[in-house]
């Protein structure tokens, strides 16, 4: 695997320092569009410690992400996390994690006594047909209210084959209505069998984008690595 950029700064929608950490291996790794599992290594702390080590908490935010879901970071990370939040002055932490997680958040959220922690769910979609074909691990019955029950925040992936422009928009206007934050990744190809849409996400860049990054909540990438890391 190539090197990866592991930190950055994000001064736009949500100022924050963010972090792309090295997991342990996804629990699911069976959605149809992902090869972000292939992120491991045989001791991830030595691959997590330096990048921990560049926080600043100049924002007071700290949003990590992983190969996987937080409940996934190794333990020697994990306590670094709470040591650095706590000496750098992090009030806010965000966390991604798989709906599979969704009772454990609250357990997770208690190692870190001093800081109010959030959790970001990569729904992809609130269409059951589309969760189901791409294999997302999501019960069809499982709402965005639901969902918003456990989760503050929330991944929308756009630009595969099979969407149309009105499931798109009726997404992103469902991820706005439930949660405090939504991002809107537009799919770029990678080593499985999905492909594009080259058309939808043409038009998404043209034209929805422009209005998105407009409103409060809403970050959009069009390319994978829009807030610095990966």
């Amino acid at each position: 695997m190539a090197e990866l950029v592991r930190y950055a700064k994000i001064t736009t929608v949500m100022p924050r320092e963010f972090l792309l950490l090295q997991g342990q291996g996804c629990v699911w790794k069976k959605c149809t569009f992902c090869d972000y599992h292939t992120d491991v290594s045989s001791d991830p702390f030595w691959v997590n410690r330096p990048v921990l080590e560049r926080v600043t908490g100049e924002f007071g935010v700290l949003d990590i992400i992983n190969s996987g879901s937080a409940m996934e970071l190794d333990e020697k990370t994990l306590s670094l996390i709470r040591k650095t939040a706590d000496d750098k002055g992090i009030h806010t932490l965000w966390f991604e994690a798989h709906w599979l997680y969704h009772k454990k958040l609250a357990e997770f959220a208690a190692r870190f006594p001093n800081q109010t922690v959030h959790f970001r769910c990569g729904a992809e979609s609130f269409d059951p047909a589309l969760r189901r074909a791409w294999n997302k691990g999501i019960p069809e019955e499982v709402t965005p209210e639901e969902m918003a029950r456990y989760f503050d925040g929330v991944c929308l992936l756009v630009g595969v084959e099979g969407q149309t422009r009105e499931g798109i928009l009726k997404d992103i206007e469902t991820a706005r209505a439930h949660f405090s934050y939504c991002s809107v990744n537009v799919f770029a190809e990678n080593s499985t069998d999905t492909k594009r849409d080259r058309v939808l996400a043409d038009w998404f860049a043209a034209e929805a984008a422009p209005r998105l990054r407009k409103l409060p909540g809403v970050e959009v990438l069009l390319e994978n690595t829009d807030l610095g890391v990966g």
